[in-house]
């Protein structure tokens, strides 16, 4: 057993139900315009917006902490960042992708390299969503008026969200995917290793 599996389970499964809150409250909010009249459920969720963004910026700091603190951790969420471990992922990336076009999938520990790598990417795309929204809440007045560098934080903020969105479905279809193959990798999501 790794020694913040514990830890990097429960951090993982809070980003997750963080992000999935900010995606959901991203289709029913309001964001604030100079002059303009605004329902009160709809700037009520744009503020439970802004708070659960606080929390998703936390929770993918930590989550990026633990992971640089440890070896195997970093290893497995950026295997690019080694020399050895870049080409292996590469290997692993032409042995596999062809294969999923036509539904085969290998078991998570025979394509742990990218899937480790989809991990690592999405956590660094909530972190830039976490980071850019913090700023723009900093940078934004109460009107909603926002000078044009915020602004076009702003706009980076809802491409990284569009993203995100993108990112989450191809997971969850992925995860899918794997279950029918019979890889359980839903039920490893949520229960502890016996190694």
């Amino acid at each position: 057993m790794m020694k913040h599996e514990k830890s990097i389970r429960i951090i993982h499964l809070l980003l997750m139900f963080t992000v999935l809150g900010q995606l959901l409250t991203e289709q029913f909010m309001k964001v604030p315009k100079p002059g303009e009249q605004f329902e009160a459920f709809a700037l009520f969720l744009f503020s439970i917006h802004q708070l659960i963004g606080f929390a998703v910026m936390i929770i993918a700091i930590t989550y990026l902490m633990v992971v640089m603190d440890n070896l195997a951790h970093r290893n497995r969420l950026f295997p690019w960042l080694d020399g050895t471990l870049r080409a292996s992922l590469i290997s692993e990336a032409k042995r596999d992708i062809p294969g999923w076009f036509k539904g085969n999938l290998p078991p998570p520990d025979q394509a742990h390299l990218i899937a480790g790598t989809v991990h690592g990417l999405g956590l660094m795309l909530a972190t830039g969503m976490g980071m850019t929204g913090v700023i723009i809440y900093l940078g934004m007045k109460h009107d909603g008026s926002m000078g044009a560098g915020i602004h076009t934080l702003r706009e980076i903020h809802e491409l990284l969200g569009t993203v995100m969105w993108i990112f989450v479905i191809g997971h969850i279809l992925m995860a899918i995917m794997h279950q029918t193959k019979g890889h359980r990798v839903l039920q490893d999501m949520f229960t502890s290793s016996r190694e």
